[in-house]
C-alpha cells in the first residue's frame, strides 16, 4: 500500500515526464514574447504544444514501449463507472455556478461564444491528454501516486503562466495558486477511476468554460483554429499508431 503512495523508481520516464512538463512551461511561457506574432503563436499554442505534447508524443511512448493506452486511462477499465462520475459532477459543478451567477446578478450566455467554446474544449482535450493521463503516469510509476498528484497539478498550474488573459482580474500568483488545486481536483478524480473519462468532456467543460466565457476571461477564440488544431491532433495521432 505505502509502496503504492510513495516510491523512488528512476527510468527513462522519468525524465520524459520532467522533460515534456518543463517544455510545455517553457512554450507557455514564449507566448508572452510573442504575443503579438499569431503566426508564432499559432505555432507554440496549437502545433508543438496541442499537438506535439498533447498528441504526439503521449502516443509515441505508448506505442514505442509497447504499453497498452488503457494504463494511461484511455478509456480505462472503470470506463461506464468514469463516464457516470464525470455527468454527475458536470451537473453539480454546473448547478453551482449558476447560482453563483444569479447572486451577483450575472446571466450566462453563449451566443457569440461558440467558437471560444470549441476552441476551449480542444484546450481541456489536451490537458486531460498531456497533464492528468501522460505526465501524471509517468509520475506515479516513479514517484507513487501522492508525489505525482502534486507533480501534475504543479505543471499544470505553470502551464498557464503564458495565458495572460486569464490573469487580468488577478495577480500571477494568485491565479497559479488556484490552478494548482484546480489541476489536483482533476487529478486525484481521473485517478480514482483511472480514466480520462471521469473528467473529460463534460467536468472539466464545464469549469473552463464558466471561469474562462461565462467570467468573460479572454477574447473570442476562432472555431476555425480551433478545428485545424484537433484534426492535426487527430491525424497525427493515428499516423504515429500505424506506424
Amino acid at each position: 500500500m505505502i509502496d503504492s503512495l510513495f516510491r523512488l523508481s528512476l527510468s527513462e520516464g522519468t525524465l520524459v515526464g520532467f522533460s515534456a512538463g518543463i517544455s510545455c512551461v517553457i512554450l507557455s511561457y514564449l507566448l508572452i514574447i510573442f504575443r503579438k506574432k499569431r503566426i508564432a503563436r499559432f505555432v507554440l499554442r496549437d502545433i508543438l504544444t496541442i499537438v506535439g505534447l498533447g498528441a504526439v508524443l503521449p502516443v509515441l511512448w505508448v506505442r514505442t514501449n509497447g504499453l497498452s493506452f488503457n494504463e494511461f486511462g484511455l478509456p480505462g477499465e472503470n470506463w461506464l463507472w468514469a463516464i457516470f462520475a464525470d455527468v454527475i459532477l458536470a451537473l453539480s459543478l454546473a448547478t453551482i455556478f449558476y447560482f453563483e451567477a444569479k447572486k451577483r446578478g450575472q446571466r450566462p450566455g453563449f451566443s457569440g461564444n461558440y467558437g471560444t467554446i470549441f476552441y476551449l474544449m480542444i484546450g481541456v482535450l489536451f490537458e486531460t491528454l498531456f497533464f492528468y493521463s501522460f505526465l501524471r503516469q509517468l509520475f506515479e510509476q516513479t514517484f507513487g501516486i501522492i508525489p505525482a498528484l502534486l507533480l501534475t497539478s504543479v505543471f499544470y498550474s505553470l502551464h498557464h503562466i503564458g495565458l495572460e488573459e486569464q490573469m487580468k482580474d488577478t495577480t500571477p500568483a494568485q491565479e497559479l495558486r488556484k490552478l494548482f488545486f484546480v489541476g489536483l481536483f482533476y487529478s486525484i478524480t481521473f485517478r480514482i477511476f483511472n480514466s480520462a473519462l471521469a473528467i473529460f468532456p463534460f467536468f472539466i467543460g464545464v469549469g473552463v468554460i464558466s471561469d474562462i466565457v461565462v467570467e468573460k476571461r479572454s477574447e473570442p477564440l476562432s472555431w476555425k483554429i480551433a478545428l485545424l488544431s484537433f484534426s492535426l491532433m487527430v491525424t497525427t495521432a493515428i499516423v504515429v499508431i500505424s506506424l
